[in-house]
């Protein structure tokens, strides 16, 4: 970065106990980012292995901003945002390396004022196979990838609109980050993604021609870990309450039971099941204060941009999931 010049892109990344990727995801963007004047902000959430520390050492543009506690996710992103000078602000997963120039195709698509989101592929470690060409919400309001599986080949290059955008890989204006209150901090972790693409006043778009090769499990550990069932048993419960109207609310919580159930019958562990009944132990009262801080009008505009339970049942079973 050269120092005379103001950054125009700042990129954030939330750190906890990153030791073994936190190098790698910094050297990547070393690399791999186009614009020359850009900040990198690592927040740092409660680390215990010292990985915050040198960070410039691995991208001169990088300095850590450390907080003791794990603050989580929404509120690092936040805290991140609050520190950042470039008028666009970028998100990516500190286990995630960036491909070269995923920058330049985001700042593009952000050129049109009716983009509020714009975010990049998820692809898997090998580069070939999509993780994620953004997310579709659920009828219980989880998220899951588009076009997971498929080959990066049939993508294309062209924009494609979404519901919401991975936080993996994700860009936005600054300003109206801050001004939409920036990740909702009580989601703690997960959801997140859904709840900002919700609020955000205008399209989420996906460029393939930005991609990040993503490797799952260093932050919250592997799938169906207790940590991976308690925030989205939770905070489902959360945004359906914030975002949908009484009818799709009632339909998601019976939706969230059963995934719920289903997950537990195929995990079998008292573990998961304590994981999962403490997310809904605090996920329940926490939407009685959740469902007054949406207006009727946003949870109606919310509620159309959900896909139905046949196609959300469907895509899971091309996955082997069901």
């Amino acid at each position: 970065m050269n120092g005379a010049l103001p950054a125009t892109l700042s990129i954030v990344l939330v750190n906890h106990n990153g030791s073994g990727c936190l190098p790698q995801a910094l050297a990547a963007l070393r690399e791999a980012t186009a614009v020359e004047n850009a900040e990198c902000i690592v927040v740092d959430s409660g680390s215990t292995d010292d990985s915050w520390r040198n960070v410039n050492s691995h991208w001169k543009s990088a300095r850590a901003v450390r907080f003791d506690d794990n603050i989580g996710f929404c509120a690092g992103c936040n805290r991140g945002a609050e520190e950042a000078a470039g008028e666009w602000l970028a998100f990516v997963n500190f286990d995630s390396l960036v491909e070269d120039g995923w920058d330049e195709p985001l700042i593009e698509t952000l050129a049109d004022d009716g983009v509020s989101v714009a975010g990049g592929l998820l692809v898997r470690p090998d580069g070939k196979t999509v993780e994620a060409a953004g997310l579709a919400i659920a009828p219980n309001t989880a998220t899951y990838g588009l076009a997971e599986g498929m080959p990066r080949e049939a993508i294309g290059r062209m924009p494609i609109d979404a519901t919401a955008a991975s936080g993996a890989l994700m860009m936005m204006r600054r300003e109206e980050f801050l001004k939409l209150g920036g990740f909702y901090e009580p989601l703690w972790m997960y959801g997140e993604e859904a709840d900002l693409c919700l609020r955000a006043p205008g399209r989420v778009v996906i460029d393939p021609r930005s991609a990040t090769r993503h490797e799952v499990g260093h932050a919250a550990g592997l799938p169906r870990s207790t940590v991976r069932l308690y925030w989205p048993s939770r905070n489902r419960l959360i945004n359906a309450a914030r975002h949908l109207t009484a009818g799709k609310l009632a339909v998601s919580v019976l939706t969230s039971a059963a995934f719920d159930l289903l997950t537990l019958a195929q995990v079998r562990s008292w573990e998961a099941a304590r994981a999962v009944g403490r997310g809904w132990r605090d996920g329940l009262p926490a939407m009685v204060t959740e469902r007054s801080t949406r207006t009727p009008a946003e949870r109606r505009r919310a509620s159309s941009k959900l896909v139905s339970l046949r196609e959300a049942v469907a895509q899971q079973r091309q996955l082997g999931r069901f």
